[in-house]
Parts: C-alpha cells; structure tokens; sequence
C-alpha cells in the first residue's frame, strides 16, 4: 500500500487511532491515485474510515 502525496502528518490524523489512521491513509491513497486533490482524497478517507470503524464496532 502506498500513501504517495498523502501527508501522514497531517493534523486531522493525529486524535484518529491507528487502525483508523491505516484505512484512512489507505482509501485517500485510492482517491489520489485515482486524480482527486490530495486535500478532499483525505477528508474523504478520513470520513469513510470512521463511518467503517463504527460499523466494525456495532
């Protein structure tokens, strides 16, 4: 998996929890590949990664 152009520092990954950081990281990477701005690819990921976090949980 490659996060190129993906800022794994950013500061809207640092209150996430690690298995939550990794899916975000991982689908923003998708978005970018696929030719969404860097910016909405994180939002994005982010916002997908805690929607599927939840569900996981129940």
């Amino acid at each position: 998996m490659t996060m190129e152009n993906i800022n794994g520092d950013d500061y809207r990954l640092k209150e996430l929890t690690p298995q939550v950081r990794e899916k975000a990281l991982a689908l923003a990477s998708g978005y970018k590949n696929n030719g969404m701005d860097s910016n909405e690819a994180l939002q994005k990921g982010i916002a997908e990664a805690e929607e599927w976090f939840t569900e996981l949980e129940g």
